[in-house]
């Protein structure tokens, strides 16, 4: 089930990126300059979103669940707002007599039109990025690494894993760059709002089946907090003897106590 969402998350960001700049150039009428930015930055902020859906998943979810957020549901909106953007007419500038471009009626994409495709672009980043940071852990949350049967399944899982990523990233540069541009872009888009409501229903169809960890806290959130304490008192005076900063008398007595019971 969770192998089932990643192929469809990894087949839709990747088919959506991969043939993004013969779009924008072609049909919202950019540079390349423009259009290479685009998807630079759609990939960037969907990978650089990781640490917030990570943080977000480990310090203020209720469990450690992907779907305890509203990640899934980004992605699901953002492709459905990209399939509208390249099915309405009014949300991408007319079309040129010269396809190849540079004719006097080869108009730009207004604000407007460019406002509800980057509005799509970076709602799939978002979800994306909630996505890629969770779904890994919560699948070895599965299982018990402390049994050698159930690690043993976990290695065969994350096997899997990649398996299924590399099956969606294969379909994505295959299957729905063929399709978007022979048989249309928003049928290729439609399929990727498709195959995200696919993997979102696989995913939540095993809810009652999966297994949930509390929280320990995010280590981001540790490390700010040594940061903090470390510049609040960086103005006091250092003891005479250096070996006053480590505790390390405190810490041989905790492991004496905790050997003794």
């Amino acid at each position: 089930m969770i192998l089932g969402a990643e192929l469809f998350e990894r087949m839709t960001t990747l088919g959506i990126a991969v043939n993004l700049v013969p779009y924008m150039t072609g049909t919202m009428h950019l540079g390349n300059a423009a259009a290479a930015n685009t998807v630079t930055n759609f990939i960037g902020t969907s990978f650089m979103l990781c640490l917030l859906g990570g943080f977000i998943a480990d310090t203020y979810s209720a469990d450690t669940s992907p779907s305890s957020s509203s990640s899934p549901s980004k992605p699901r909106f953002g492709v459905m707002i990209l399939t509208i953007s390249t099915a309405a007419p009014g949300l991408r500038p007319p079309a040129c007599s010269d396809p190849k471009g540079g004719s006097p009626d080869c108009v730009e994409a207004n604000g407007s039109q460019l406002g509800v495709l980057y509005l799509g672009l970076f709602l799939t980043a978002l979800g994306t990025g909630g996505l890629k940071s969770s779904m890994s852990g919560f699948g070895s949350d599965q299982f018990d690494e402390s049994d050698d049967g159930e690690r043993k399944k976990m290695m065969r899982f994350f096997n899997w894993f990649y398996f299924f990523v590399s099956i969606g990233a294969l379909l994505a540069v295959t299957v729905l760059v063929y399709v978007q541009d022979n048989v249309g872009r928003r049928w290729g888009y439609g399929i990727c709002a498709v195959g995200i409501l696919a993997g979102l229903a696989v995913f939540l169809s095993g809810t009652r089946k999966y297994q949930f960890k509390k929280l320990v806290g995010s280590p981001l959130s540790q490390v700010a907090a040594v940061t903090t304490a470390a510049w609040s008192k960086r103005a006091l005076p250092l003891p005479s003897d250096p070996d006053m900063l480590y505790d390390v008398d405190d810490a041989a007595a905790a492991g004496e106590d905790i050997k003794g019971k």
